[in-house]
């Protein structure tokens, strides 16, 4: 299993090349992608030096929204300036958009989004008839039903979550509840993530359902024997906390290098510092910058 990492300057570029990222990816302003505006590039320069930084080592831009027709034009021609210059491969979500660039005869590796939601063998069939070339797992999946996508027959890659140290509630692309992320600072009009509030009702107290942390270290290990190629670390807007997630999933990828069984894995997993359910506040806290990493 191989780390894609996601990056927003060469600082951190530079960080994870060093200690042990495969691949990276990033996004650019002006360029519709799922992250904040501060968790992108500037412009395409930015994204080149990057490339540049990285030597062998893959990169891919992440375009993984909805494309207005209008942008199409401007993205290719950033795409095809971006690929001259080394750039490997491209995130994408939009199927309309995956179809311009065939038309257009476009080739780069294809990334599909997460957020394309992709849960089935027909669906990732269709994808396959746009050119994919592989499938990041919506981390809502267990690794039963996403066999079909592990040993699919269509020789489509598979990327996943360490969903242990990082998980969505809800699913991504179908969430419209408010939280801080998606405001700016000084605006936020709720304390922390509504779907991590507890609520009161006739029947009593409750919260949103989420896994418990010994089901999803049992997954992320089904999901590493079942032949996931690659694990993911998404972009965040704190530096320091996605460094730190970082080194912990390379810890345990290590440990299923090494062939663990799966009672000391879970349990030396259950042992790290994850605190699922607070990682709505990680994006708001801000730490001290490490010398050579700031947040």
């Amino acid at each position: 299993m191989k780390f894609t990492v996601g990056v927003k300057s060469a600082e951190e570029a530079r960080y994870f090349l060093d200690n042990g990222a495969d691949e990276l990816y990033c996004g650019l302003a002006g360029l519709l992608n799922n992250r904040l505006p501060r968790e992108n590039l500037p412009g395409a320069e930015a994204a080149a030096e990057i490339v540049r930084l990285a030597g062998r080592r893959r990169v891919f831009l992440a375009v993984n929204e909805i494309v207005p027709a209008a942008l199409y034009g401007r993205a290719l021609d950033t795409l095809r300036w971006l690929g001259r210059r080394g750039l490997f491969g491209v995130i994408l979500r939009d199927p309309a958009f995956l179809s311009f660039l065939r038309r257009e005869r476009f080739r780069s590796y294809v990334t599909l989004s997460t957020l394309a939601l992709c849960f089935n063998r027909r669906a990732l069939e269709f994808f396959a008839e746009l050119g994919v070339d592989r499938l990041v797992l919506p981390m809502q999946m267990t690794p039963e039903n996403a066999a079909y996508a592990l040993k699919n027959r269509l020789g489509i890659e598979t990327e996943v979550f360490c969903q242990r140290l990082y998980y969505g509630v809800n699913v991504d692309s179908m969430c419209f509840l408010p939280c801080p992320q998606t405001a700016e600072d000084g605006a936020r009009k709720f304390p922390d993530f509504t779907c991590l509030l507890p609520f009161r009702s006739a029947g009593g107290g409750y919260r949103m359902p989420m896994p418990g942390p010994e089901y999803m270290m049992n997954a992320f290990y089904d999901f590493y024997h079942g032949g996931a190629d690659y694990v993911k670390v998404a972009r965040w807007p704190n530096t320091l906390r996605q460094a730190d997630l970082f080194l912990k999933v390379r810890y345990l990828v290590k440990l299923l290098d090494k062939g663990i069984s799966r009672r000391l894995f879970v349990h030396e997993g259950l042992k790290l510092d994850s605190k699922p359910l607070e990682y709505g506040k990680s994006f708001a806290y801000r730490p001290a910058p490490a010398a050579g990493l700031r947040a």
